[in-house]
């Protein structure tokens, strides 16, 4: 009768994991006679590249580097957000 979904928030933190075995040739060749890229080891990866998509996470360091250069993009935010919502009203008349 009812369907059983996947739980959403979890306590454990899963760890993040690429998409590609070790080892699998990856097609990105920007020259005809290049090497093929073949991909590594998680491990070998630096660990900023595991936290460039996430925003939060970038929001925060941005926080933490510069100051000034995040409350802009806050400003930007919160002012983007203001338009829609102007705009939205007007078109409710």
């Amino acid at each position: 009768m009812f369907k059983q979904t996947a739980r959403l928030f979890s306590t454990s933190c899963r760890t993040l994991e690429s998409s590609c075995k070790e080892g699998t040739k990856i097609n990105i060749n920007v020259y005809k006679t290049g090497k093929p890229i073949v991909a590594l080891k998680d491990e070998e990866y630096p660990d900023w590249l595991w936290g460039l998509l996430d925003k939060d996470l970038q929001m925060e360091q941005l926080k933490n580097e510069d100051w000034y250069r995040y409350n802009r993009k806050i400003i930007k935010k919160q002012n983007v957000e203001r338009i829609k919502m102007k705009n939205f009203m007007q078109n409710m008349k």
